[in-house]
C-alpha cells in the first residue's frame, strides 16, 4: 500500500473501529445460538461488526454487503486485510438476525445477546477513555423524566 494512502486510512475511523470494537467483541456468549449445529459457517465477530457498521453508517443489508465486498476501510475495521477474502451472502446475515431473534423468543429473561455486547463494548472504551459512568449529567436526567411527563399528557397518542 502506498504510504501516502496508509497514512489517510490509519487517521481513518477503521483502525479505531477494529481495536475498540471488533477486537473486544467476546464470541462466546454467541456459543447458545450454535450449540445444536456447531460452529457458524462465519465468524460471530465480523457478522456482530457489521450489525454495528450497518447501523453507524446508515446502511441497508444491500449496501452493507456491498461495501463488505468492495470498501477496504470496511474490510479493515473487521480485521480482513485483503478485498474479496470472505463472501458474505444476504442469507448469512438473515440467518444470524434470525438465530439471535428465536434465541430471545425462547429465552426472554436473559440479556439481548447484541445490545449485551454493545454495553460491554461501551464500557472497555469508557475505560480505554478515563470516562467515569458513575455520574450521571442532571439535565438528562431531567431530560427524560420530562419527555416522559408529556407524553402521559398529551392528548394526541
Amino acid at each position: 500500500m502506498d504510504s501516502r494512502i496508509k497514512t489517510e486510512l490509519e487517521k481513518s475511523w477503521a483502525p479505531i473501529f477494529y481495536k475498540y470494537v471488533f477486537c473486544n467483541i467476546d464470541e462466546k456468549p454467541f456459543s447458545v445460538l450454535y450449540s445444536d449445529t456447531g460452529r457458524p459457517n462465519f465468524p460471530v465477530n465480523i457478522l456482530l461488526s457489521l450489525e454495528y457498521i450497518k447501523h453507524l453508517k446508515n446502511y441497508s443489508d444491500d449496501e452493507l454487503i456491498e461495501n463488505f465486498n468492495f470498501n477496504y476501510l470496511i474490510n479493515y475495521a473487521v480485521g480482513i486485510r485483503t478485498l474479496g477474502g470472505m463472501n458474505l451472502s444476504e442469507k448469512t446475515l438473515y440467518d444470524f438476525r434470525a438465530r439471535i431473534y428465536q434465541y430471545l423468543i425462547k429465552h426472554p429473561e436473559q440479556e439481548d445477546l447484541i445490545f449485551g455486547q454493545f454495553l460491554n463494548l461501551t464500557r472497555i472504551f469508557a475505560k480505554e477513555a478515563g470516562i467515569s459512568m458513575k455520574e450521571q449529567r442532571m439535565d438528562s436526567t431531567m431530560f427524560m423524566s420530562n419527555i416522559k411527563k408529556s407524553r402521559k399528557n398529551c392528548s394526541c397518542l
